[in-house]
């Protein structure tokens, strides 16, 4: 066998298995099932304890318990959907502290700001306590909630919960995001997030492979939260503990300060949690082109967070579960994967055998991931819909990772280049 095949065996092959992170996420989930059931065979009185996290969401807290939530609303260019996050807010059956407004300064012309002054007015004859806040100059969203928790007029609660505008929270998502992080000791609590179909049809090529992505990394985030190895919060819906959002600020120098601050907090020895029964629903981006920018700044971002924050491999790093079990396999994997589909073209005229392999392999955990997610998120009732989903859908899905892989490639090249020749010293939040 020629050197060639053993390299493309290496390749492709395991994508006839499960890949790496799928199985370290399963395996996370067994040893968690099982310690569960060994620790929860306790009678008292004749009846079986729970452990925490296991009770009913209404008897979790009591109103004498309720943590005092201050939250967070960020525009960005996208004043015109405030209200609708204003108005999920209110409908939450959980006492908020107060509001903050704010936009980035992109949209700060004195018409839009009116305009949005305007909307919050509207909503404080109900809710008093809701403001616009705003520091001229400031146009980044990391340095932009970095500067309004540390601004001494802002009265905090004793959590912020960061959100989107355009977000529309599911009701109950705060209180759930509070009991889990209270039961978890955990500093932060991530919720999870679905987007909507967008109108475009080149766009919805995008869409449905981000969507099954997603549909699948419910259980996966579980997974991390329990062996302290969170990837990513998701962005756009956080809660976390006001005083060590104070302390430990969010990273500016990365376009995506979700990652970097997941990674942050958990390399300074704090736990993540999520809370996967804590729903949000956002609008997709509409366009093809929207789309792929957005799918490029996150994929770059990563690598700038994979370059900047590289000592969580260190031997002092308190994120070892992070870097080892969360971050190195799924670099492993993304690399194999993403060559792999890439170098298709080439592998199916000279290795045909082995593109075959992969092509199978990789049709049949296509299908099967979505109904893993579905039994492992305790949602059974969901596999029918997701193999007839997949089915309808699967060669949108087969374009998202062509279009992705490609995505990845430049993404890494570029911050590959930055680095080389200093460009990286530049790097910041702004997009």
């Amino acid at each position: 066998m020629s050197i060639a095949s053993v390299i493309l065996a290496i390749i492709v092959i395991p994508f006839i298995l499960l890949p790496f992170t799928l199985t370290i996420d399963l395996l996370t989930l067994a040893y968690r099932r099982a310690s569960l059931a060994s620790k929860t065979r306790k009678e008292r009185g004749g009846r079986l304890e729970s452990l925490p996290g296991e009770l009913a969401p209404s008897k979790r807290i009591g109103n004498k318990g309720f943590r005092t939530v201050t939250v967070v609303i960020s525009a960005h260019r996208e004043a015109e959907l405030m209200e609708n996050s204003i108005r999920s807010v209110l409908r939450q059956d959980y006492p908020i502290k107060n509001i903050y407004i704010s936009d980035s300064n992109l949209d700060n012309t004195k018409r839009e700001v009116e305009c949005l002054k305007k909307r919050i007015a509207k909503f404080q004859k109900r809710f008093p306590r809701i403001y616009y806040w705003s520091k001229e100059g400031v146009t980044a969203k990391s340095e932009k909630l970095n500067c309004l928790v540390s601004d001494p007029k802002v009265k905090l609660g004793e959590y912020v919960y960061f959100i989107d505008s355009g977000l529309v929270i599911k009701q109950g998502t705060i209180i759930r995001l509070v009991e889990r992080a209270v039961l978890e000791g955990a500093v932060a609590a991530t919720s999870f997030g679905y987007t909507t179909t967008p109108k475009n049809y080149f766009a919805k090529y995008f869409h449905y492979g981000k969507e099954w992505i997603n549909r699948i990394s419910k259980f996966r985030k579980n997974a991390q939260s329990y062996r302290r190895g969170m990837f990513v919060v998701c962005g756009a819906s956080f809660l976390v503990r006001s005083d060590i959002v104070k302390e430990i600020s969010i990273p500016t120098n990365v376009k995506t300060e979700d990652t970097a601050y997941t990674w942050k907090l958990q390399e300074e020895g704090h736990k993540i949690s999520f809370a996967a029964d804590a729903a949000v629903i956002t609008p997709d981006v509409p366009t093809l082109k929207k789309q792929l920018r957005q799918s490029y700044r996150w994929y770059f971002g990563t690598w700038q967070v994979i370059y900047t924050r590289r000592h969580v491999f260190g031997r002092k790093s308190k994120a070892k579960s992070l870097a080892y079990l969360s971050v190195l396999p799924g670099l492993i994997e993304t690399s194999m994967y993403t060559l792999s589909v890439l170098l298709f073209p080439l592998t199916l005229y000279f290795f045909p055998v082995y593109a075959a392999y992969f092509l199978i392999g990789d049709t049949v955990l296509s299908f099967i991931a979505p109904i893993m997610g579905a039994v492992f998120s305790r949602e059974i009732h969901r596999i029918p819909r997701e193999i007839l989903h997949t089915i309808r859908h699967y060669h949108q899905i087969l374009a998202f990772k062509y279009m992705s892989s490609a995505l990845w490639v430049l993404a890494f090249s570029n911050m590959v280049f930055d680095a080389a020749t200093g460009r990286d010293k530049r790097w910041g939040n702004k997009w």
